[in-house]
């Protein structure tokens, strides 16, 4: 898929810009705080409906009723055209016009991949952070699992309602709780075997890809740590007395965790920050194949400030790969000095000053 024409209005530091982008590499160059991020940001909730950094309402341009994104996508030979509109009272997300009710029907008919500063939490930050991560990537290209995930949360919802409960009334009778967990077990092996399989399937990927991007030949695999595991059922019933004693489930996919193992050591004690960021881009490359298997169809990969972190040589690797892979990714850096000069050649560079971005001829294609 590639977004062919995107088009702004009202969004955080922009008034008006339409933008035709190449299908290649797109380099969005600025300096700090003229709106590439901003810009980078508007594709990621035209794709997932929501911000990786903010509430909606900060979404919408200083004294303005709404904000819109509206693009023009090739998909699979065939051209789409997505919108959204945010205002204070609600948003709305429209494929070919037609309003789309339901947020889980909407997300992932605009597939994206995102690399940003705020990714290098993902190593050592908390497992909250982790978690949603990859339930973003998966719940795209997987319906079923974004349904599991939302009865999931029902049900947990339910079940630790009625935890506080009991918590202040140890006398309650157990029969609900027996009925609420049974239906909260199903929902977790669900998504525990889901999840199983999709972080083995990426690990495998990332392996390669970390080594081709460090050219170091380490050992490194992704692994899932679920808290609960073997028979769910019967060891969340085994836990009543202690979930009713704190009145919450203790337990679940909601507490699982993920590991990145570097030969053989654990990056959350060991990684610089350096490494951290060469962890994520392998993920996000392998996030791009399974997504391309999934849906026979690449999604838009964006990069945040990468390229200033990277080594000339680890730069080169990225944009080489990322040209020989056909895909559309958007790019935000400060200055073409610190791209190579190749490889602008054969992309399309932009420039931003102030919230409105120009095609910079003297450059790119």
């Amino acid at each position: 898929m590639k977004i062919q024409q995107i088009q702004l209005t009202d969004y955080r530091n922009y008034t008006k810009q339409s933008l035709a982008l190449g299908t290649g590499l797109n380099f969005i160059l600025g300096l700090n705080g003229e709106g590439k991020t901003n810009f980078l940001e508007s594709i990621y909730v035209l794709g997932l409906s929501k911000s990786y950094r903010s509430e909606d309402v900060d979404l919408i341009r200083f004294q303005s009723d709404f904000t819109k994104i509206k693009a023009s996508i090739s998909m699979k030979d065939n051209l789409q055209e997505m919108s959204i509109i945010i205002s204070e009272i609600g948003k709305k997300v429209l494929v070919n016009n037609q309003e789309i009710k339901r947020l889980s029907d909407y997300v992932g008919f605009l597939n994206v991949v995102l690399f940003a500063p705020e990714d290098l939490n993902l190593v050592k930050g908390s497992p909250v952070g982790r978690r949603y991560f990859f339930d973003i990537v998966l719940g795209q290209v997987d319906k079923t699992y974004l349904k599991d995930l939302s009865d999931f949360k029902y049900v947990l919802k339910q079940r630790n309602e009625l935890l506080k409960q009991m918590q202040f009334h140890p006398s309650k009778d157990e029969t609900l709780l027996d009925v609420i967990t049974e239906q909260l077990a199903l929902s977790m092996d669900k998504i525990i075997q889901a999840r199983e399989k999709f972080i083995a399937n990426i690990s495998k990927r990332a392996s390669g890809n970390y080594q081709f991007l460090t050219t170091k030949n380490e050992s490194f695999t992704l692994t899932y740590l679920p808290s609960i595991s073997g028979n769910v059922l019967q060891s969340l019933k085994s836990r009543y007395k202690t979930d009713i004693q704190s009145g919450t489930t203790n337990y679940g996919p909601h507490r699982d965790d993920f590991d990145f193992i570097v030969a053989d050591k654990s990056a959350k004690g060991h990684a610089s920050q350096g490494e951290q960021r060469l962890i994520i881009l392998a993920i996000d490359l392998a996030l791009i194949d399974y997504i391309f298997d999934q849906k026979n169809d690449k999604p838009i990969f964006l990069l945040d400030d990468v390229l200033s972190e990277l080594d000339t040589e680890k730069q080169n690797r990225l944009l080489n790969y990322l040209l020989s892979t056909g895909g559309q990714a958007i790019i935000t850096a400060t200055g073409v000095l610190e791209i190579n000069q190749d490889i602008l050649k054969q992309s399309k560079v932009f420039r931003v000053v102030k919230g409105y971005i120009k095609e910079d001829l003297k450059h790119g294609q």
